[in-house]
């Protein structure tokens, strides 16, 4: 309670000790006259107050429960609450690894990205986007990287050391980049490991830049809706269900990878492989599958199956987590009903089957990996 107290911006507390001051103030009004017009004509009026200052009332209630306990997150970061959780668990922790010409990778770790690797150490990165960040997994040892490299460490004690340089938001494009700027900065990589989230395939389609322009203009003006959290949480699940954008986001995904945005995307995955290659790392890819929907029928075994084969193909060592995470959707594997990113249970499982199946070759004594 007290940490998301001190997130409240100075302008919200002002604003709700007013409305407080005026709710109290108002009620010791409509009692008065309640008590003097009950017995007259006039009875039905304070009545209509007293009941409409009852509903006030409960939003009231609803907007300070938002404020002060409620804390996660929703899946594309649109809500006040959503935005505060990441000042209060992500923002202050970020630390920034230089990369040269001045500029910085920003990470969120509880261990610093080594800048010196013994020879007999293997150094695994992961990158991504907002599943392999954590986005709504407050506790970072919570991350199915943590959780490798605890394993890892577990297993092999002072040989492995495990770092995530994966953001939120971010897409193969970014990760191509960080993991060359990494490279060529001198950092020593031994495994790169990019988690495919399927929905990464999105800015290889000219749709990509427009359909997140339409949701921005969704944000609300009104200062009610905006400035709140109660009330800016209600305004967001109303357009979840009226913006078209926001309904139909999985839709488009299993048709990109029958298509040309599919064969783009490949592109650059063979041209990331390659570029770790010529900095002595290999290169490994993780497939996430979506874990929302828990009744239907999952629509996107294709999608899953186009990567692997490419993979094959192109001899990326590959982990579909679709069978490893799939039979599990009725243990509820999402951080809550309006925001479809992995939880904990789902990182839990994703690590421990990284760590057994994909790194299993890493693990050998005999590995000539390192």
């Amino acid at each position: 309670m007290l940490t998301l107290f001190f997130h409240l911006s100075d302008n919200y507390l002002i604003g709700m000790a007013v409305w407080l001051v005026l709710g109290f103030f108002s009620l010791w009004v409509l009692l008065k006259l309640h008590r003097r017009w009950k017995a007259t004509r006039r009875r039905v009026f304070p009545n209509v107050l007293l009941s409409l200052w009852m509903l006030l009332g409960l939003f009231t209630l609803g907007e300070i429960g938002f404020a002060l306990f409620y804390d996660t997150t929703d899946a594309f970061n649109m809500t006040n609450v959503s935005k505060r959780w990441f000042e209060v668990h992500i923002d202050g922790v970020r630390q920034a690894l230089p990369v040269g010409g001045g500029e910085y990778a920003l990470y969120r770790d509880n261990v610093e990205f080594p800048k010196k690797v013994a020879d007999n150490q293997h150094h695994i990165l992961f990158i991504g986007d907002s599943f392999t960040f954590g986005h709504g997994v407050a506790d970072i040892n919570a991350r199915f990287s943590n959780r490798a490299r605890k394993q890892l460490d577990a297993s092999n004690p002072g040989r492995f050391l495990v770092s995530n340089l994966a953001d939120a938001g971010r897409d193969l494009f970014w990760a191509d980049k960080v993991v060359t700027r990494v490279l060529d900065s001198g950092y020593k990589v031994n495994t790169v490991v990019y988690v495919l989230c399927l929905n990464d395939i999105e800015t290889f389609h000219p749709r990509f830049q427009t359909y997140y322009n339409d949701m921005a203009r969704n944000n609300p003006n009104f200062i009610l809706f905006r400035d709140t959290y109660f009330l800016n949480f209600l305004y967001f699940r109303v357009k979840q269900f009226t913006m078209p954008e926001v309904r139909g986001y999985y839709s488009f995904v299993a048709e990109y990878y029958e298509g040309d945005p599919w064969k783009r995307m490949s592109v650059l995955l063979k041209e990331l492989k390659d570029r770790c290659a010529a900095h002595g790392a290999d290169f490994r890819i993780v497939v996430f599958p979506f874990l929302h929907d828990r009744d239907g029928e999952y629509d996107f075994t294709a999608a899953h199956q186009a990567v692997v084969k490419f993979c094959h193909a192109t001899s990326i060592p590959v982990l579909d987590l679709g069978p490893e995470l799939l039979p599990h959707l009725d243990e509820g594997l999402t951080v809550n009903p309006f925001d479809a990113h992995p939880n904990a249970r789902a990182h839990e499982l994703a690590g421990a089957a990284i760590t057994k199946k994909l790194f299993r070759d890493l693990m050998m004594p005999e590995s000539k990996g390192d």
